[in-house]
Formats: structure tokens, sequence, C-alpha cells
């Protein structure tokens, strides 16, 4: 069990942390809370990738105290549920990818909420409900992957604290808050309209969100648990307003929910072993399907995607193909067979390349003059898989520590109903397509958690917010077929391509005019997403060089922070 002092060492660095983030600190405003380049960090033991300065921090000092990568997984993830809380939900989607160094194995939970069973309500709907997964995974993986160091209470301990003293708004937040405000999400509920606006108007950039209800509602979990939500109190306020807004779920639908553990989605890739979600999950299969295509091609050969159009092209074709023939395939395996192997087979990748070579223009055709559609008005892919995304915000964290242990995870916004704002939690549901009978009724979502090996070991590890499976793949692509620093990876042009080409790309604006006049030859319409987009996913990488030091590295297109030792 964690000493009392050990815990006063947590909140004071969190505090301390805290104070630098305002922005005000002595050699001006703090870099690490405005978008572009961040540091790359090396260390002989530890490595914490988060989305937020404050948040690695509080990582960080749970592994200097003798915690492991999930003590301080599990704590992060609460700590951002206060300081990233328009991007996340205490009542929303969790899936993890992880590497036990005692056992030498992989392993993957899946805490993505889950629809009620329909067969139990003769009215209301359920299709509107998503019994969150979050922090009954949590506790799941605290007991079984946990340190032993730590009670269930001190995971919580920073958040409580983080919550009273108030998160500090960023411009990011405001933004997102000020967007909600807009829609009308938050004058709507009136509990919701006295966190957000206690005054009267949104918190401004610089100072402190303060949230109380939300910290009583904290201390509440760290003292009875995760049944505090699924059969204690708040599950009951929680049946009681969606039941009374018309929607269906009752308390053996919360008691009932479990999380899943899983063996990862695994593939190769240019002699590399690839771990990642598994269904129902898309990213796994999505990356691996995606890359198995792809390496029946010389990419290198061609030059980067940012310079060479036949290279854009084919990543275009591919990404194509796999999103149309898997967007409604991939669905909950408790229901559903999944022809997972099928897809990540080398004989179906080399099917794959040759349907991507057997729809490239024909020689001696040139499409420059001909009309092009529109994709202004539907600017970035709904989730791939089916799952509309573009409403909810989400964390990807990335943690190793001195044992060996690697985490690779993403949690988000997705659970709860609509309208639905409780002690301090925004839990306003998911558009996300998901089964309402059957044992497989889990939220379809695009989270990617990936860890890649050498020779069995883990070697990189990674992930994005977002939809990620096809800025994951290019990011990839970038480090393995074009051999460039992870920094680097993360930072190149990203791009969405849509039905195999058809409809175009949408692509950050750093391409050369070779790219743009091979597009339009092609009949590829171009939607200028401008240098850097957020929208196209905030990378944390960690990885292990070649000197045998750990080394992280973070997106410049959010407000993430990489730290270790």
């Amino acid at each position: 069990m964690r000493s009392s002092s050990t815990l006063i060492r947590i909140l004071a660095a969190v505090g301390v942390l805290a104070f630098a983030a305002t922005g005000m600190a002595q050699n001006g405003p703090d870099p690490q809370l405005n978008q572009g380049p961040k540091p790359t960090v090396t260390g002989d033991s530890v490595m914490v990738a988060t989305q937020l300065p404050v948040v690695s921090e509080a990582a960080l000092q749970v592994l200097k105290d003798g915690g492991n990568a999930v003590d301080a997984m599990v704590t992060s993830v609460f700590m951002q549920h206060v300081n990233d809380f328009h991007q996340v939900s205490h009542f929303g989607s969790m899936s993890v990818i992880g590497y036990d160094a005692a056992s030498d194995t992989y392993w993957s939970l899946n805490a993505v909420s889950e629809r009620p069973r329909a067969d139990r309500h003769d009215h209301g709907d359920v299709s509107k409900v998503a019994i969150g997964g979050v922090v009954r995974g949590l506790e799941a993986i605290a007991d079984r992957y946990g340190s032993g160091t730590m009670e269930w209470s001190q995971y919580l301990q920073p958040a409580i604290a983080s919550a009273t003293e108030g998160a500090l708004v960023t411009s990011f937040m405001y933004g997102i808050n000020y967007n909600l405000m807009e829609q009308g999400d938050l004058v709507k509920n009136p509990e919701a309209r006295e966190a957000y606006m206690a005054n009267g108007h949104l918190v401004p950039v610089g100072e402190r969100w303060k949230r109380p209800a939300l910290a009583e509602h904290l201390k509440m979990v760290a003292s009875e648990g995760a049944d505090y939500m699924y059969t204690g109190a708040w599950a009951e306020k929680f049946v009681k307003a969606a039941n009374a807004k018309g929607f269906a779920v009752s308390m053996q639908d919360m008691a009932e929910y479990k999380p899943h553990w899983d063996d990862p989605t695994k593939f190769t890739y240019r002699g590399l072993d690839f771990y990642g979600s598994p269904p129902p999950d898309t990213g796994g299969v999505i990356v691996g399907s995606n890359l198995k295509i792809l390496e029946n091609f010389d990419l290198k050969g061609m030059g980067h995607y940012s310079e060479s159009a036949e290279a854009l092209e084919i990543m275009i074709r591919a990404f194509g193909r796999v999103s149309d023939e898997t967007r409604w395939v991939i669905k909950d395996p408790l229901n559903f067979q999944m022809p997972t192997d099928l897809w990540l087979s080398d004989e179906y990748g080399k099917l794959g390349a040759t349907f991507v070579k057997n729809t490239m223009l024909l020689d001696g055709v040139d499409l420059s003059n001909s009309e092009t559609p529109d994709m202004t008005a539907s600017l970035f892919p709904p989730g791939a898989g089916g799952a509309d995304t573009a409403d909810l915000g989400s964390n990807h964290n990335v943690i190793v520590d001195s044992h060996g242990n690697w985490v690779s995870m993403l949690h988000t916004g997705h659970g709860g109903a609509p309208g639905i704002f409780i002690d301090g939690v925004r839990a306003t549901g998911s558009t996300a397509r998901a089964a309402t009978a059957g044992p497989g009724r889990r939220l379809i979502l695009p989270i990617t958690g990936i860890i890649v090996a050498k020779e069995g070991k883990p070697w990189l590890a990674m992930g994005t917010p977002g939809s990620p499976p096809q800025p994951v793949t290019e990011v990839l692509v970038n480090i393995i077929d074009y051999g460039m620093h992870p920094k680097d990876a993360a930072a190149a042009p990203r791009f969405w391509a849509f039905r195999g080409g058809e409809r175009g790309v949408q692509i950050e604006s750093r391409i050369s005019d070779a790219v743009r006049k091979g597009m339009k030859k092609s009949g590829i319409a171009i939607t200028d997403l401008g240098a850097y987009n957020w929208h196209t996913g905030s990378m944390q990488i960690i990885w292990m060089g070649d000197d045998g030091k750990l080394h992280g590295s973070t997106d410049p297109r959010r407000l993430g922070v990489v730290v270790g030792y």
C-alpha cells in the first residue's frame, strides 16, 4: 500500500505543474500548452506520453514512486476525466493493449460501452443508451496488472484534487466548450449549465474551471469502487434520468456490464509483429488490412506520398478498399463471426494490392479538365467501421515502465444517453452503431491501440485520439517504409481517403505541386485541410532506440507532452 507521504508527493507534483501550466511561468507562456513542435524525450527507465502536461506529470510521479505502467495509466485516465473533460467522459468507452513483461505476453481489454438488452424493455428506446465501461475497465486492469503498491482510492486522489482546485482552461478546451454552448447542449440541461457556466458564462482561457460536483462524485468512486456507478447511487440516478427522457435501461442492465479480456489482433508487416485493438474495435483490423495491401508496393522507391502522386494514390485506393470492405462487417464478435485471419493474411493482402493496381488510370488518359466532386460539405470521415465519432473526443495514452511493461490505450466520450449530465459527469450517449440483442451489444468504435514488436519484445507503441485507423497507418508507413524519425513521421502531412479515391482526398496542404497535378490528372478531388489540422489526430509515440534507451514524441497538432527519465 502506498504511504500518505507518497500521495502527498503525487499531489504536490500535480499542483506544481498545474501552476506552471497557467502559461504565466516566470519565463513567459508555457509552450507545452500550445500547438506546435514538442521536444523528443529520452530516458533509461520510464516514458509517458499523454495529451496534457498535467496528466503526463501525474502518471510520471506514480512511476517514480514505484508504481507500474498500469498504475500510471489508471491515474492518468482519471486525471483526464477532469482536465480533458471536453474530450472524454467518466462514463465513456475504453480499450487497452498491453505487454506484461513478467509473463512475456501481449494482452487486450475491451471496456467499450454497450447497449441494454432490448428484450428486457417493452417501452422506451434502448438504442440511444450506452452503458459506459471506463471505470469498470480501469478497476479490472488495476486488479489484474497493477503493481499492488496502490489501493483503488489512491488512483483517484490527483483527479479529486484537480477537480477541487480547478482544471486550467486552455484555448483548445474553451473552443470546444464554446461550440457545445452554441449547439445548445449546455443550456438545455440545468446541471450542465451550472457546471459549465456557474457565473453565467464559460470559464475564460487561463483561469481555473472548478468542478465541486465532479470532485464529490470522484470521492464516492474512490470510496465505493466502480460499483458506485453500476449498482450504487449514481447508477440509480442514471437509470431514472434516462428512462424519464424516453430511453430504456434498467439496474439489471447496469449491474451486468463487464469488460472483456481478449487476445490482441496480431499481424506482420515488413518483418515486424503488430499487436492491435481486436473487434469490436475496428482499428487493429483496418490498420493491419491497410498495411497488408501496402506491403506489396515499393513505397520508398516511389518517394514520400507528400511528394509522389503515385504513392499517395496507391495509399488512397488501398485505404478506400479496406474502408468499404470492413465498414459494416466489423461487428461485436460475441454475436458475429469475424474474418480477421482472412483480412490479415498475406494472400488477401496480395489480392487487395492487385485490386488497387487494377483501379488506376489507364495509360494516356488525363482527367485534369474533368469535373471533380465538392467535398467541402463533408469534411472528415465518419469513424471507420460505421461509428459516427464527430461529436465526441478521446485521449490516447502510451506508457512504459522500468520493468518493461507497455500500455497503449484510448478512452473516449461514448457512453450514457442524450441530454444526461449527473453529479458533474457528462454522459450524453453515442451515435455509434451497436446491436441491442444477443450477447454482443458493444459499440463499434475506431479505437486503435498499437504495439510493434521486434523479436518478440515491444519496440514501438503508439496511438491517437479521433478516428485513428488511417492516420495511424500513415505514421507507421512514415516510420517503417520511409525510415522517418517518429517525431518527423507524426508531423508529416496526413490525409483522409474516401471510397477507393472516387470521392477524393482531404489532405494537409504541405504537399508538392507534382502531387496536386497527379491527383488532378487521376480525377481525384483534393480538399485542403491547412498546414496542420488537429482532426487528423494527435500521435503519442514511445519506442526503444538502438541505443537501448526509451524515446518518446508527441504530435504538434494538439497539446500532448512526453515525460520520462
